[in-house]
């Protein structure tokens, strides 16, 4: 029996530490109905469980019957399971607050074709393409210099509905 409180904590220690390294998120189909990013709770259980029932057992097994043993340390690791999950639970419900992208910048690099030639200071417009959908947005050059119609310009950011850009040329000439 204590080869197998042995083999249970080991088990739980490796789960613990593929939760560490991989974490317990899953990018879910694209397509489907709420599809985004899930939970795999039951990884973390597993693992609390897992050492709980080992590190108990192996415990208990020298004070206690084998069943007395076994029982205990099926409670020890049920309790330390439902610990975790209550941990899971609290760390999902935190708000993020370090991985908030700024909207003005999500575009950064989304390279359009100006549509309404932009004048030196003036405003013009452009047009690209966003997922499956076109859209087109007022726009102003970067450096308020002029940009002709049909040019490829890469967007630098987004302030409400004005895209702030630079032709492609010059920044291929940066790279």
């Amino acid at each position: 029996m204590i080869a197998l409180y042995i083999a249970s904590f080991i088990a739980g220690l490796l789960i613990g530490v593929a939760v560490m390294l991989f974490g317990i998120e899953r990018r879910t189909r694209a397509g489907v109905p709420g599809a985004g990013v899930s939970l795999r709770r039951w990884i973390p259980l597993a693992a609390a469980f897992a050492v709980g029932f080992g590190v108990a057992g192996y415990s208990f097994s020298r004070a206690l019957s084998a069943a007395g043993a076994l029982v205990a340390s099926l409670v020890v690791g049920a309790v330390t399971a439902g610990l975790v999950y209550w941990l899971v639970v609290k760390s999902e419900s935190m708000p993020v607050e370090h991985d908030v992208d700024d909207e003005r910048y999500v575009l950064q690099g989304h390279v359009a074709r100006v549509v309404s030639s932009i004048a030196s200071g003036q405003e013009g417009r452009i047009s690209f393409d966003y997922g499956n959908e076109r859209r087109t947005l007022r726009a102003r050059s970067l450096d308020d210099i002029a940009v002709g119609e049909g040019t490829e310009v890469v967007i630098e950011r987004i302030e409400g509905d004005l895209a702030y850009v630079e032709p492609w040329l010059q920044v291929e000439q940066r790279l």
